[in-house]
């Protein structure tokens, strides 16, 4: 059952549609810690990335300020404390994030849930909708808990969602509509409702949500193992060879097309994707022909989600992680000196660009670079590795471009830096500190989250030295 402790006070005032979001946090038993704003970089791989990262002062008192585009599930975090909320662009929240009660488990390896406060300005907000049906949800599956112990509460369940759309046929938030369907396609999956029957009503036709955390939570309930299960059947008998000895993800996926369920070439990827990730955790192919066919795909699909599914993956097998130590560098500039990433990290932030004269979207993020370094040049190095094969090569791209002011290196490593940085495909970033360990290994690009990090890191620090289940402002 799902149980939800967030609930709200409703102010009379409704924010501006603005993008720009800030959430004014109140941390009272956290004082003199750092807090760090997160969000899930896929749903399938279930990596996550930093958003931004603030202290909370002696007063328990922080504050996160961010663009955001579109509603977005986040999660904060204080070492191992953890709450999350969701952010509605131009939205301003405030928030207190409680400490952990007598009840919470206080291994301090394992991160777990506090209860967090949330002041909200409007019931069309999506922290308030979410609440008020979740607890709805909560009351419907408390009153009828013996039925959905027994599997068979389908026409309950129905009944229960037209109510629901009656209920809130004034709201017009997509994002919102579409957390009621996919709640309740999650809880039809979980009784006797046929699979044919939710992939008509939920999949066939319908696109796909990759960053809506109940439309994924579906998904990956009703495409789980699907990959080895259909490698078990006679018509996926050859999936084994296709995977442990063609290692071809095109092959893979073309396969995978005449499986159940999967009516078109992008579902194929995408099922094909969960379960390579599943794959490697659970045994059922080789380790290193998985890895092979997610660089194919993070390097090859057409499908932008996709390819960032198939790189977050990669990272999260990699012992490249935020922490570890960077590979050395030594490569040499423009006039053939080489530098080091010893040299280049003392008392400054390394921003690596992996980059390709022949690839348009490095060229199309280069673009952006000179207004980033202006900005933040004077506590970031800027170091772009290109893939050109002499200093005079580089040279002449140089002279073409002459905006590009900050460092460039070419790579005559023969493949080595492509090795050690686990570089699948252009462009790529990596973010280093003075200390040579890696602060993002796979790090937003320009045009992306990127200078939200950068801000971050270099902001003025105040004397200061996040985060948890979710209840409202009293």
């Amino acid at each position: 059952m799902r149980i939800f402790l967030l609930a709200a006070i409703l102010c009379i005032s409704f924010s501006s549609n603005g993008q720009h979001t800030v959430i004014k946090g109140k941390a009272e038993a956290y004082q003199r810690k750092e807090i760090g704003l997160w969000a899930y970089n896929d749903r399938i791989s279930q990596t996550q990335k930093q958003l931004s990262n603030s202290g909370i002062d002696s007063a328990g008192n922080f504050v996160f300020e961010l663009e955001t585009k579109e509603i977005q599930y986040v999660i904060l975090k204080i070492e191992k404390h953890t709450t999350s909320m969701y952010l509605q662009p131009g939205e301003s929240y405030d928030v207190i994030v409680h400490p952990p009660d007598s009840t919470t488990y206080r291994n301090p390896n394992v991160e777990h849930d506090v209860k967090l406060s949330i002041r909200l300005n409007s019931k069309t907000e999506i922290n308030a909708l979410t609440m008020d049906y979740d607890r709805r949800f909560d009351d419907f599956l408390t009153a009828d808990y013996e039925q959905f112990i027994r599997r068979t509460p389908q026409a309950k369940i129905d009944s229960f969602a037209k109510a629901m759309k009656e209920y809130y046929s004034t709201v017009t938030n997509p994002f919102f509509s579409d957390y009621i369907t996919y709640s309740i396609a999650s809880l039809k999956k979980n009784t006797k409702t046929s699979d044919k029957k939710l992939f008509e009503n939920y999949i066939l036709s319908k696109p796909i949500l990759y960053n809506h955390p109940e439309y994924m939570n579906f998904f990956n309930s009703f495409y789980k193992e699907k990959l080895q299960s259909f490698a078990l059947s006679n018509e996926g008998k050859e999936m084994e060879f296709i995977i442990n000895d063609r290692a071809s993800f095109t092959a893979a996926a073309n396969a995978l097309r005449r499986a159940a369920y999967i009516p078109n070439d992008t579902l194929a990827e995408l099922v094909l994707l969960k379960g390579l990730n599943e794959s490697y955790h659970d045994g059922t192919f080789k380790k290193t022909a998985i890895k092979a066919m997610l660089q194919q795909a993070a390097g090859e699909s057409k499908i932008p989600e996709h390819a960032r599914i198939a790189q977050n993956s990669l990272s999260s097998f990699s012992p490249l992680q935020k922490g570890t130590q960077a590979p050395s560098i030594q490569l040499p500039d423009k006039n053939g000196e080489v530098h080091t990433l010893d040299e280049l990290r003392i008392n400054k932030i390394v921003y690596l660009i992996y980059f390709s004269e022949g690839c348009n979207a490095c060229l199309e993020q280069m673009k952006v670079i000179p207004a980033l370094k202006k900005t933040y040049g004077e506590r970031i190095n800027f170091v772009t590795i290109t893939d050109h094969r002499s200093n005079s090569e580089l040279r002449n791209f140089l002279l073409k471009n002459p905006k590009y002011d900050w460092l460039f290196l070419y790579d005559n490593s023969h493949g080595k830096l492509k090795k050690d940085y686990e570089i699948v495909t252009f462009p790529s970033y990596s973010v280093i500190g003075p200390d040579g360990k890696f602060i993002a290994v796979h790090a937003d690009s320009p045009e992306e989250n990127i200078e939200q990090l950068f801000y971050d890191l270099t902001k003025i620090r105040n004397k200061l030295h996040g985060v948890g289940n979710k209840q409202n402002q009293k």
